[in-house]
């Protein structure tokens, strides 16, 4: 990791690098975490270190003991704001260096994950041409996939916003699927047919895929809180009542599908009734842990999934654990 971005963060976060650096291979500052963890509220000026060669990297506190990654340090900032806002830190700033750093490695400072360990460090992301998106029609002109999005009680504006188009060989709705920087990286389908022996396909382009990104990535907001749901329909019913709704398009993403979306602090899920979606909820639990505010919901009773769910029935459910002011409601 350069300096630069190294002191873009640090100051993000609160910290401020003095121009003397001792430590050969280190940025070293006051400890971001000082008005929580240190004596008066502030560290001294040398004793926080993020490590800038590559390897093993980490961030460390020599006084407080405090250690981890550049999402570590972002997440544990969150939550000692939630419980007493002693500082205000740019996260926006620091989530996306973070997110920088997990995304491209550039910053090399979180740790390999255990499929990294096992299989070598992961692959950029295949971008899928325009030239093939543009080989499916858009919904509004596919007469079948008027009628099942019509079905399926999604609006207009909902269907226009997520860029919906059709497969006509295949009889399929179809979605886009965007990363964080707003590329086109996938392509999921879903079958208009009752009798199919593949309901859900994930298309290929050029024999390649990108299991690890979320439907929802154009447009995800890290600084409030995520709604989860498992596929695209419960999406597309969550969408209208509250916009900042994610997809991992699989009822159990892997563990470096949810981290994926670490940067977010607050997670709501609202996954399918039953065993799938208690898997799915224990899932997330389990990777996240107890270092983020994590809200478990479910469909109102005789009611399977978000996609089978009214606007008002979503709103009800959401209203629980949002502020009203976030939701809309015809």
């Amino acid at each position: 990791m350069k300096k630069g971005p190294t002191v873009e963060f640090l100051e993000a976060v609160g910290s401020t690098v003095p121009k003397s650096q001792p430590r050969t291979g280190w940025v070293i500052s006051d400890c971001p975490f000082g008005p929580w963890k240190h004596e008066n509220g502030k560290s001294s000026d040398h004793v926080f270190g993020i490590r800038t060669t590559p390897g093993d990297a980490q961030a460390n506190c020599f006084a407080c003991g405090w250690h981890g990654t550049l999402s570590d340090i972002v997440l544990e900032l969150r939550r000692l704001v939630k419980l007493n806002p002693l500082a205000t830190p740019d996260f926006k700033t620091a989530g996306a260096l973070a997110l920088k750093a997990q995304e491209e490695f550039e910053l090399e400072l979180d740790t390999p994950d255990i499929e990294e360990m096992l299989f070598g460090p992961k692959k950029d992301l295949h971008v899928f041409p325009n030239w093939w998106l543009e080989s499916f029609p858009l919904w509004q002109d596919v007469p079948f996939a008027v009628q099942y999005l019509a079905e399926r009680n999604v609006s207009k504006e909902t269907a226009d916003f997520l860029q919906i188009r059709a497969d006509s060989n295949e009889k399929r709705v179809c979605f886009p699927v965007h990363d964080f920087k707003q590329r086109l990286v996938g392509f999921h389908g879903r079958s208009v047919l009752e009798k199919t022996d593949l309901r859900y396909r994930m298309y290929l382009q050029s024999g390649k895929h990108n299991q690890v990104v979320w439907l929802g990535e154009r447009w995800v907001d890290f600084e409030q809180p995520i709604v989860v749901v498992e596929g695209p329909f419960d999406l597309a019913a969550v969408l209208p009542v509250y916009k900042n709704v994610v997809s991992p398009l699989f009822a159990n993403p892997s563990f470096e599908k949810l981290k994926r979306m670490a940067p977010a602090f607050e997670w709501i899920t609202l996954y399918d009734r039953g065993k799938g979606g208690d898997a799915g909820r224990e899932k997330v639990t389990e990777a996240l842990g107890s270092d983020y505010l994590i809200h478990h919901l479910q469909p109102p009773d005789g009611v399977k999934d978000p996609g089978s769910m009214s606007p008002s029935e979503i709103y009800d459910t959401l209203k629980v654990v949002l502020p009203k002011s976030s939701l809309a409601v015809d």
